[in-house]
Order: C-alpha cells, then sequence, then structure tokens
C-alpha cells in the first residue's frame, strides 16, 4: 500500500527513491567512498507501474567531472505476463564526499571500448 499512489500504481516518488538509491550504491562502488545526490537533472515518467511488476534499472555512467559522476537510467517494467517495457529514465548527478562531507576527488572515466564510447556520446548528446 506504501507503494501505490491513489491510483493504485506505482508512486513516482517511490520509484524516484528506489532509483536514487540504487544509482547512489553504483556511484558509491565507483568511488569507494560515500557519495550524495547533487542534482535529478531531469526524470521522466512513461509508464505506470503495476502490482506484481518486476521493476529494474539499466545506468550508464555518463561521464565525470573533479567531484561528480553523471548517471542515465532507464527503468524498465517487466509485468506478470513477461512484457517488458521502459516505465521512466532520468539523469541524476552524484558527488562524492569524505566523512565530514566534503567533496572529494572522483576517478576519471575512460571508456576504452570504441562500441561502448560511440553509445554513451549518444546518450551525452541526447541528455545532457
Amino acid at each position: 500500500a506504501g507503494m501505490l499512489n491513489h491510483l493504485g500504481i506505482l508512486h513516482g516518488g517511490v520509484l524516484m527513491k528506489k532509483c536514487d538509491s540504487t544509482i547512489g550504491m553504483l556511484a558509491n562502488e565507483y568511488t569507494h567512498s560515500r557519495v550524495l545526490t547533487v542534482a535529478i537533472k531531469e526524470f521522466n515518467f512513461t509508464k505506470p507501474g503495476h502490482v506484481g511488476d518486476h521493476i529494474w534499472f539499466r545506468t550508464t555512467l555518463l561521464k565525470t567531472s573533479h567531484h561528480t559522476m553523471t548517471f542515465f537510467t532507464e527503468v524498465i517494467g517487466t509485468d506478470l505476463d513477461g512484457h517488458t517495457e521502459k516505465v521512466g529514465e532520468g539523469v541524476l548527478v552524484f558527488v562524492a564526499v569524505n566523512e565530514d562531507l566534503k567533496p572529494i576527488s572522483v576517478t576519471p572515466y575512460h571508456i576504452t571500448n570504441s562500441k561502448q564510447r560511440a553509445s554513451v556520446n549518444q546518450l551525452i548528446a541526447a541528455k545532457l
């Protein structure tokens, strides 16, 4: 009940919270440090999520700066019949911080695979 809105579908705020937490864990793994959400640059809901749907995230690190990481995520839903479709997408920015919550350096992100680099560059052009 706490995950649904008054229409009986997945509450958008709940979905954003799960997305933020999931990408935060990925950012933490990348930096091996604490991370904080700096910005949700964009978040679009494209389809409703329903009771019983399996919701998952396909996330790409787009770029890093001295202190931040910018991620693009697609939110995917698979219903009880096995039909899969995108239910949302967003661009979120995280900052790496120390124990005092002060920004720290992030290792630059370099893609060595040319096919992956082209895919990420296409996402950057479309989303940033």
